[in-house]
């Protein structure tokens, strides 16, 4: 087989393995290395789509149902692994059946147009991403309400509004726990011709503490946002609509991923939303088109000046993320090296204008980035995301690097799996202790060939010298974002 073929390979494998609900305990003598013991007792979450595959067929990932895996770590040094599906109904209805048959965003369940024509139960599959907040996991979906799981036993408890908060609204799946107030920030929008927020505020018991309503003056591409202390802030992210695209959408022969496309004429812009008045948006200008998928973070200086490190598209062709190509064509790992990289940027907005500078942070192209969570909002220190080793091309990934984010002059640290062309990254997700303050980067890699899932856990401060353990396992679908869980399945 030759390297193409095997990467090929390699990747539909990953993204099309449905191990389905298991438990599996790893004993010490499976582990190369040991888990440190700042990280015994606590627990990774990771979810992603873990159902891309019906028959001969393959669907858009963003559509697959949300897999959640909880990997906890036992005091001997032993890791149990327990993974079940978000039983959504839209789930629970295709699993019944063993057929595709609700729409998606990007995927359609019929080749005959008509056959897809009209509406069906949303296809909330919440699979993006998952959080501990008090006494639930809560899973998060780009389309509608998040859903709410026992954190102990992973069943699913239907969704969560709130206390009604968000009932019947589409929700960001992305979410973010300020440390320094201790609340949960939530974003709901409304697409049309304008984008319409709701941005609230909640603390450990799901009571509302701060609402804020605004509107980005155009249609946005909205999929991530974050916080400093005064600011809530978007990328402007403009889209057009294509009219034969969405016309083709309507009639059932197309969806609505492709009928939409970044508008590169429109300046770049980021949104800022005052956090704690009423006082109108900001709207701030780039230097170029800026398409802002995931952001890394954002605080603010004594003088009032906002710093924002984002990851930064500046086009971006949606529909064939993951490689995807059609129902009946098999997933291409090579597709999304023809788009442009995206790029680190630091974007520094003073206070009183509608201008931001910006400069790269790295050669490299990064995606999923992360900082230490109790430093969102903060200055962070470092923050760590996935890249390729080649920095050409950005996904799908083989390597995690660690920024300096106070000197980001000094030499970033980088690690690459090791058979890169069939070994894919996921999302680094770091791991604090409270008491000593001693950080781990965990991230997981998937190898179609040879039919494995590793867990590799590394010190923060020494990514490049490799991982302190590793952990196998069975192989997993491909995920999309996780979190630590200090607490684990404790009270």
């Amino acid at each position: 087989m030759s390297p193409t073929s095997s990467r090929i390979a390699s990747w539909n494998t990953a993204l099309s393995s449905k191990p389905g609900n298991f438990d599996l305990h790893i004993s010490i003598d499976q582990i190369t290395g040991t888990v440190p013991m700042e990280i015994r007792t606590g627990r990774l979450l990771s979810n992603g789509p873990g159902w891309n595959k019906y028959d001969d067929k393959v669907i858009h990932p963003f559509d697959g149902h949300g897999y959640l895996r909880s990997f906890s770590f036992n005091p001997d040094g032993s890791v149990d692994l327990k993974a079940r599906f978000i039983e959504t109904p839209s789930y629970v209805l295709e699993s019944e059946s063993n057929t595709f048959s609700v729409r998606g965003f990007a995927t359609n369940p019929s080749d005959k147009f008509w056959q897809n024509i009209g509406y069906t139960m949303p296809r909330n599959v919440a699979n993006t991403t998952i959080y501990r907040w008090g006494d639930q996991l809560i899973a998060g979906w780009e389309g509608g309400e998040p859903h709410a799981l026992d954190p102990v036993t992973l069943e699913t408890n239907g969704t969560e509004t709130f206390n009604g908060l968000i009932e019947d609204k589409t929700t960001l799946a992305h979410m973010y726990h300020d440390p320094v107030d201790n609340t949960m920030i939530l974003v709901n929008i409304k697409m049309g011709r304008y984008t319409g927020l709701e941005l609230h505020e909640i603390d450990e018991n799901h009571n509302c503490v701060r609402t804020r309503t605004a509107e980005i003056p155009h249609t946005a591409f909205i999929h991530d946002f974050m916080f400093s202390e005064h600011w809530i802030l978007f990328g402007g992210n403009q889209l057009s609509l294509r009219p034969w695209a969405f016309l083709k959408q309507v009639m059932g022969s197309g969806t609505i991923l492709n009928a939409i496309e970044t508008n590169t004429n429109a300046p770049g812009e980021l949104i800022l939303v005052p956090r704690r008045s009423s006082d109108p948006i900001r709207r701030i200008k780039l230097p170029k088109a800026s398409y802002v998928v995931h952001f890394v973070n954002a605080f603010e200086h004594s003088d009032g000046t906002l710093i924002v490190d984002a990851c930064v598209f500046h086009d971006f062709p949606f529909g064939e993320e993951f490689g995807y190509a059609g129902r009946n064509a098999p997933f291409d790992p090579y597709l999304p090296e023809k788009r442009e990289t995206q790029r680190l940027y630091r974007i520094t907005v003073p206070p009183d204008t509608d201008v931001g500078t910006w400069v790269p942070l790295s050669q490299y192209g990064i995606d999923f980035p992360r900082v230490p969570q109790k430093e969102y909002g903060q200055n962070a220190r470092y923050m760590v995301g996935a890249t390729r080793a080649d920095k050409l091309h950005s996904d799908p990934f083989d390597s995690i690097i660690v920024i300096d984010l106070h000197n980001p002059e000094h030499p970033s640290q980088l690690w690459t799996a090791p058979n890169p062309d069939t070994t894919f990254v996921g999302e680094p997700i770091i791991a604090s202790d409270s008491e000593t303050g001693i950080e781990h980067i965990l991230v997981l890699l998937s190898n179609g060939v040879e039919q494995q899932t590793t867990l590799n856990i590394f010190d923060a401060n020494n990514i490049d010298e490799g991982p302190l353990c590793s952990i196998p396992m069975p192989l997993l679908p491909v995920a999309f974002h996780g979190e630590w869980d200090p607490v684990g399945t404790g009270v």
